[in-house]
């Protein structure tokens, strides 16, 4: 609903997303939001995937982190082609026209495998895009596909083709985790560098 707020699109009634509060926590939430009370801004990937899960009626509460993206990418179809449009201007993504197709689509009665594959499929082009971009800005070609979203096995296996196909060199984690494992093994040899050298 958050999302939705900062996009500026009215929540619609029949959504889980608006159907899983009561009328009296939604009053709050839209408080919260309108005074910035509590509702610090986000760009982690992580919370797009859960918003995403969510307005798909995948999952509106998690009981651990990256559930809600867990499950949703579990439901995506292998066989769906279509894509959802995210926007690549002035050096940020625009998750707002992705949002409102899976809106569109979900409004529609699309089920929520289908959505999932579409998202996916839209966050791989994304990527391959910025990517480009980023190449002809400054010459590079070579892609670290690194954090926790990169442990999504769909998106990691929809992206790395793609970047492939357009010349990259493409590198993953193999040995360290993707996620917070890696940044803590990174803090920790950033200390054990620093008392060998002090």
């Amino acid at each position: 609903m958050s999302l939705l707020y900062a996009l500026g699109i009215d929540w619609d009634e029949s959504l889980a997303t608006h159907t899983d509060l009561c009328a009296a926590d939604r009053t709050v939430l839209q408080n919260q939001l309108e005074k910035k009370i509590n509702s610090p801004l986000t760009s982690s990937m992580g919370r797009l995937f859960d918003a995403a899960a969510a307005l798909a009626g995948v999952r509106q509460q998690t009981n651990y982190e990256a559930q809600a993206a867990i499950e949703f990418e579990a439901l995506a179809d292998p066989t769906e082609t279509g894509r959802y449009p995210f926007v690549f201007a002035s050096g940020q993504v625009d998750p707002g026209p992705a949002i409102r197709a899976l809106l569109a689509d979900v409004l529609a009665g699309v089920a929520a495998g289908i959505i999932s594959a579409r998202f996916h499929n839209g966050l791989a082009d994304m990527v391959r895009e910025v990517c480009g971009r980023l190449r002809t800005e400054t010459g590079l070609s070579e892609v670290a596909l690194s954090g926790g979203v990169w442990q999504n096995i769909t998106l990691l296996s929809k992206t790395v083709p793609l970047l492939e196909k357009d010349g990259f060199r493409v590198l993953i984690h193999r040995q360290v985790p993707a996620n917070d494992g890696g940044l803590a093994l990174g803090q920790a040899a950033i200390a054990a560098w620093k008392i060998n050298h002090p």
